[in-house]
């Protein structure tokens, strides 16, 4: 019951997030690609694994702000932390936080994912 009223207090965020950004000049903030890895990470945030945390990083470097957004959030849920992560903050900012999560996951026991797995 706390897990579906937890979805959909997220689906209403998502929903108002998608509504503020629809004016931003991003083209892929409405895309389905974004929309597809909005709904992924929000259904990572409702595992409660840490484990799932290595899968949720190539989003915080996403080109659009609702994906980075929503892997910020989701890793707030599994973590309990943003580590310094800000999906507003400057692209050298979100890579540094980037690097912090990178080495969470290294002192977690769970691998980040390699590059090359994150371009595919």
């Amino acid at each position: 019951m706390v897990q579906l009223q937890m979805m959909r207090r997220t689906a209403a965020i998502l929903a108002s997030v998608t509504a503020l950004l629809a004016g931003c000049d991003s083209p892929s903030t409405s895309s389905a690609l974004s929309q597809d890895r909005i709904t992924a990470l929000t259904q990572l945030g409702t595992s409660g694994k840490a484990s799932d945390v290595p899968a949720i990083l190539p989003s915080l470097a996403s080109d659009d702000p609702l994906v980075r957004w929503t892997a910020q959030r989701t890793l707030l849920q599994l973590a309990g932390t943003t580590n310094g992560y800000d999906w507003a903050a400057s692209h050298a900012s979100r890579e540094h936080a980037i690097a912090v999560w990178k080495a969470w996951c290294t002192q977690q026991g769970v691998a980040p994912q390699p590059e090359e797995a994150r371009r595919g």
